[in-house]
Formats: structure tokens, C-alpha cells, sequence
């Protein structure tokens, strides 16, 4: 999924209906998604087919749909989303993303434990996934395909800080 145009169709596919009766909220999920695809086209890797970023799409809609930032969420400030996901990342005192996401859906009255699109995605997001260095046949991967355990939001979120740090606001850091 590395080139753009499988990011608008993804874009396109996750914007999907949370519910016939509520326009508002279908509105707002519409506007994070399509949000989060605008914010991640500019750096979204050519070269790659699989890493932390494929996540990046439904992690960062799924943050401006559940929080309540100063605006819409097609007018979030980049700064705003970037301190959102960089806070919680190994911050004992604070929340998880995981957490402040969940409540955040359930504020909004969805039922995280039905089978609804949004709660399937939110849970398969969230979903602790323990370390791999190995295939399941005994042979060690290379480095780069190591995984070192966490969440598929949690890998999301800090690919996309640091990033959005670099392109958006011009720093380095994380």
C-alpha cells in the first residue's frame, strides 16, 4: 500500500457509514478520515509496501473522530494532532492513546464491544501483539522486520510524530 493512490482508496473504504440516523457523526468520521489522508499524503512512503504506516491512516481519524480538539477535524492543527500522539508515547502519567481513544468513542455513545466497522477496527488497532524476531519455522528475521511488541496504534502513532514533526513543523525531534 505504499503509493498514494492505494492511500486515497484506503481513504475512500474507511470512510465508511457509522450509523443510517446520525449525519453528524458520519460527517465527522468522514472528515477525520479524509483529514488523516490529507495530512499523511505528503509523506507517505514511496519505497515502502508494509511498515508502522499502513496504521497511520484509521489511528490518526480515529484520534481527531474521538477527541474533542478547538476545531473540526478538518481543521485541526497539525501541532495539536502531532502533541496529541507524541504525550501519551511512554508517558507513565499519562493515558495511553489506546485509552484516550476508547473513552473518547464511548463519549460519543459508541459500543466498542459490538461488531460494528468502528469498534472491529478500534480493537484490531488496539490489540496488544507480543515481539517477534523469528518466523514461525525457527528462522530469525532481519532486523528490520523485527517487531518489538505493542499495539499497531501504538507503532502508528509513532511513525506519524515523528514524521509530522519533521515535514510539518520542522523539527527533528520526537
Amino acid at each position: 500500500m505504499a503509493d498514494k493512490e492505494n492511500l486515497r482508496r484506503a481513504a475512500e473504504q474507511l470512510a465508511f457509514n457509522l450509523g443510517a440516523d446520525d449525519d453528524r457523526r458520519n460527517s465527522q468520521w468522514s472528515g477525520a478520515v479524509h483529514r488523516s489522508a490529507a495530512l499523511l499524503e505528503p509523506v507517505w512512503p514511496k519505497t515502502y509496501s508494509d511498515g508502522p504506516f499502513t496504521e497511520a491512516l484509521p489511528t490518526i481519524a480515529l484520534l481527531l473522530y474521538s477527541r474533542q480538539f478547538s476545531d473540526e477535524p478538518e481543521h485541526v492543527p497539525v501541532g495539536e494532532i502531532v502533541e496529541a500522539l507524541a504525550r501519551r508515547q511512554g508517558a507513565e502519567d499519562e493515558p495511553s492513546l489506546e485509552d484516550v481513544i476508547w473513552d473518547g468513542l464511548v463519549e460519543r455513545h459508541h459500543d466498542l464491544e459490538d461488531d460494528s466497522p468502528l469498534s472491529a477496527l478500534f480493537r484490531w488497532l488496539a490489540e496488544y501483539r507480543p515481539p517477534v524476531a523469528y518466523t514461525s519455522d525457527g528462522f530469525e528475521l532481519a532486523s528490520a522486520d523485527h517487531w518489538p511488541g505493542g499495539t499497531l496504534m501504538g507503532a502508528a502513532a509513532t511513525w506519524a510524530t515523528h514524521v509530522f514533526n519533521h515535514h510539518y513543523l520542522g523539527s527533528s525531534s520526537t
